[in-house]
């Protein structure tokens, strides 16, 4: 079975995490998170009635000793995603993903994809329930960088622990209902690899065609909970323009792009899409739109 996608992580300012800025207030109904086991990040969610959410995260007090080494030393905005496997066990999951990886054809020069053994993560909530589960990151010695590649979040304790759905925290102001698209920019000396590696590591084909110019990787994806419409996601990995080369440069050669995020049909349907982050134009904001 393909994975379903878990969540989407933003990085932000302590200080915004703190006391969330408007754009996320008036939008969003914020769920308590917690800090991570390794005293160096805390949390607060956003999560969505397609079983997938926003994981809010920032270094704690900003401190740059927490930052320092740590693999989401990087600009503010949206960092990282995840999947999960709603059955099975990590090591399980793994093993697969791993022949699926070695199965593939890496004889243009390409550089191989790869992951990591899972490992145990934990973070307490503020009500010190303890929540714990295991990561299977991409490497990232080979040339690739956290969020060009996806990693896996398989739960230890129950997943209603550590994203508590009620019917309150899936109802938003913003009438959001989930993940509609997130966009990948990929770099074309890498381009070959990710498009192939990309239907290994969800075990799914590519949907993109010779028609969808700028698009490499068109992959459709389920969140943990299916809604009326079959609403589904679309995870893109796009070639970028020259200004978008710039800011991958700048970025450290990797970068994830705009995250849209679907609504139920609503009066006004013309103001559609719209973005809702305070950055403005460029890369890498949230939007909303119609589903």
């Amino acid at each position: 079975m393909s994975p379903t996608l878990d969540h989407i992580i933003i990085l932000l300012p302590y200080a915004s995490l703190v006391n969330p800025p408007s754009w996320l207030t008036e939008n969003f109904t914020i769920t308590p998170g917690g800090k991570h086991g390794d005293g160096k990040t805390e949390n607060k969610l956003i999560c969505f009635r397609d079983g997938t959410y926003i994981e809010l995260i920032a270094f704690i007090n900003d401190d740059p000793k927490k930052r320092l080494g740590h693999w989401w030393d990087k600009e503010f905005g949206i960092v990282d995603f995840s999947f999960a496997h709603s059955d099975g066990d990590a090591t399980v999951h793994f093993s697969e993903l791993e022949e699926r990886l070695k199965s593939l054809d890496w004889g243009d020069g390409s550089i191989e994809v790869a992951y990591e053994e899972p490992q145990t993560g934990a973070r307490m909530r503020p009500d010190e329930q303890e929540i714990k589960w295991q990561v299977t990151f991409p490497v990232v010695t080979t040339g690739y960088q956290r969020g060009e590649l996806p990693f896996f979040t398989h739960d230890i304790t129950p997943r209603s622990l550590r994203v508590p759905f009620s019917e309150e925290s899936v109802t938003h102001p913003s009438s959001a209902l989930g993940v509609k698209s997130l966009s990948n920019f990929i770099q074309a000396s890498k381009s070959s690899a990710l498009a192939k590696g990309y239907s290994a590591i969800l075990d799914m084909p590519n949907l993109a065609t010779e028609e969808d110019s700028q698009k490499l990787g068109i992959f459709e994806v389920q969140g943990a909970k299916e809604i009326e419409g079959g609403h589904k996601a679309k995870i893109y990995l796009k070639a970028p323009n020259e200004p978008q080369l710039e800011q991958m440069e700048r970025r450290g050669g990797s970068m994830l792009g705009d995250l849209i995020l679907g609504v139920s049909a609503v009066s006004g349907a013309s103001k559609y899409p719209k973005r809702i982050d305070v950055s403005g134009g460029g890369i890498g904001g949230v939007l909303l739109d119609l589903c």
